[in-house]
């Protein structure tokens, strides 16, 4: 019995030490490693993408200007126009930053005849008046021919309609008269709220033009796809998932051999016994 397990001892003590362990690995030093990688990997791809654009009509410039709260860099887009173009960008500029703005104020618009300080009615009258004169010695000489005196009843009646007449021809002229002014009126006032609304758009129209012309559609490179950086948590899992079946590996033998061992001590002691 003693010797038995004077054999047993040593053996046990070379073969038979602690079960092996893994260290739990550091897996959120791990998670944001990973996700430092993916940022500097961002940052290249960033960077990678600010293609500066040379033009004959103007430029494109990328330049990091700072950083942001969170570290991460701040680019500025700069264009500039070639110097050719310079001076029509600054008077398309100059021409919408003096323009008068006022209100449409028609002015001078027609309330004259034919002649100065003659309305559209007087005009008419004016030439209307001799034919009414002519036709009234006519009446009066009709009416005599007729040997109707002036002031009896027959004389009233016919002077009555003629007067009518008369005044219906006037009516017609004062009427033809003020469609005309009005006509007139409407015509000249479109014409300046026509040339206002042109001179209106001109500068913006021009001042658009200009910065069409000078505004270049740049190349779109190519870009460079965002990759994902180191995947450090990704390594450790599986690092740790080696160290774990290595280890299960190594306690399973052990297992097996101590399980032989007592076996073996099992047989002599009865042997022994």
């Amino acid at each position: 019995m003693g010797g038995g397990g004077g054999i047993l001892s040593p053996i046990t003590d070379t073969l038979f030490g602690s079960p092996q362990t893994v260290a739990t690995p550091d897996y959120t030093g791990a998670a944001n490693q990973t996700a430092a990688n993916n940022l500097a990997a961002a940052r290249a791809a960033t960077a990678a993408n600010r293609v500066n654009q040379v033009t004959p009509y103007g430029n494109l410039n990328y330049t990091q200007s700072g950083t942001d709260s969170y570290g991460n860099p701040t680019w500025t887009a700069t264009q500039s126009i070639a110097p050719d173009l310079q001076n029509a960008v600054d008077k398309s500029k100059g021409a919408v930053s003096n323009f008068d703005f006022s209100q449409f104020n028609p002015t001078g618009l027609p309330s004259i005849g034919i002649n100065p300080g003659e309305t559209m009615t007087d005009s008419i009258m004016r030439r209307l008046q001799p034919q009414i004169a002519m036709q009234s010695k006519q009446f009066d000489a009709q009416m005599a021919n007729q040997g109707i005196p002036v002031g009896s009843e027959a004389y009233n009646n016919a002077k009555r309609s003629f007067d009518q007449q008369q005044n219906d021809l006037i009516t017609s002229a004062v009427i033809s008269g003020t469609n005309t002014g009005l006509a007139a009126n409407t015509q000249q006032y479109n014409q300046q709220q026509g040339t206002y609304t042109t001179n209106l758009n001109a500068p913006f129209n021009y001042a658009s033009n200009v910065k069409s012309f000078a505004s270049p559609s740049y190349v779109n490179p190519s870009q460079q796809a965002t990759t994902a950086g180191a995947d450090v948590l990704g390594a450790m899992g599986l690092s740790n998932q080696n160290d774990q079946a290595n280890a299960n590996a190594a306690n399973a033998r052990a297992n097996a051999t101590m399980s032989g061992l007592f076996s073996l001590g099992g047989a002599g002691i009865n042997k022994w016994g």
